[in-house]
């Protein structure tokens, strides 16, 4: 599967990465295989950023995950997954 990431998150990985895992893995291993962190708490964290904060937009062949079924979701090869922080401004 296609990795992309935006952000600072893009500095860690190089922006675009090819990532394999095996057959129905889910988003959640492939976050821990990034360095990702899931708390007993069920927190999710990629580097600085929490999904659980809605501070990173996580996409799945450009579905939001959150209308997928969340850290759940089964991936398979092809898919492009995309991480990108939640820009603000005022």
């Amino acid at each position: 599967m296609i990795v992309r990431t935006y952000g600072d998150i893009a500095r860690a990985f190089s922006g675009k990465l090819n990532v394999e895992l095996e057959d129905g893995a889910k988003l959640r291993d492939l976050i821990l295989k990034l360095g990702g962190k899931i708390e007993s708490s069920g927190t999710v964290s990629l580097g600085s950023y929490k999904l659980n904060d809605h501070a990173l937009v996580v996409l799945v062949n450009g579905h939001n995950i959150h209308a997928l079924d969340g850290i759940d979701t089964t991936l398979k090869d092809g898919d492009f997954i995309t991480f990108m922080p939640v820009l603000g401004g005022g």
